[in-house]
């Protein structure tokens, strides 16, 4: 679709149901945690390696999406990651893009050194109070994509009501 043509309430959609995407994801991974870690008793240095490993994962694909500005992954996510290129523009997205990318890169080196170098086999996970971290994250994720779809909802009635004030002062 070419810029100005797309329907706000569509990406408005497809950003909610990105977003129950993410938590039904995030569901799952809170309840593999869960049996893991209660259950099955496995140690810290497996899960923080299994975490590396979908961190470098979550690299990888947000640096090929930067330099091929293609997105792997669901339709609603590509016509989402569309919208946003043609909306802000391609360098701005690209210096958004690559912000997050050497923000998620530090924090997977740090991870990753992390349980390289220390004895982190070795700490026990107590479950209820070390998934705090986890909520607070899925928390954040979620107020910010909330506020991100407000904010698109109130450019929808923002241009609905441009519309309105158009067609009175036309049939005027």
């Amino acid at each position: 679709m070419e810029e100005g043509n797309w329907d706000l309430q569509e990406v408005k959609r497809l950003k909610k149901k990105l977003l129950i995407q993410n938590n039904l994801g995030m569901l799952l991974v809170f309840a593999l945690l869960w049996f893991f870690v209660e259950v099955t008793a496995v140690s810290t240095t497996i899960i923080l390696g299994v975490l590396c490993a979908i961190l470098w994962l979550s690299v990888v694909n947000l640096l090929f999406t930067l330099l091929t500005g293609k997105v792997i992954g669901t339709r609603a996510m590509q016509r989402v990651q569309t919208f946003e290129i043609e909306r802000h523009g391609k360098k701005q997205w690209k210096i958004k893009a690559s912000i997050g990318l050497l923000i998620l890169l530090v924090l997977t080196i740090g991870l990753t050194v992390m349980v390289v170098v220390s004895d982190i086999g070795s700490v026990p996970l107590n479950f209820p109070n070390d998934s705090f971290a986890f909520i607070g994250a899925w928390l954040g994720m979620n107020l910010g994509q909330i506020h991100r779809i407000r904010k698109l909802g109130r450019e929808i009635s923002r241009e609905s009501s441009e519309k309105q004030e158009r067609g009175s002062s036309e049939s005027l």
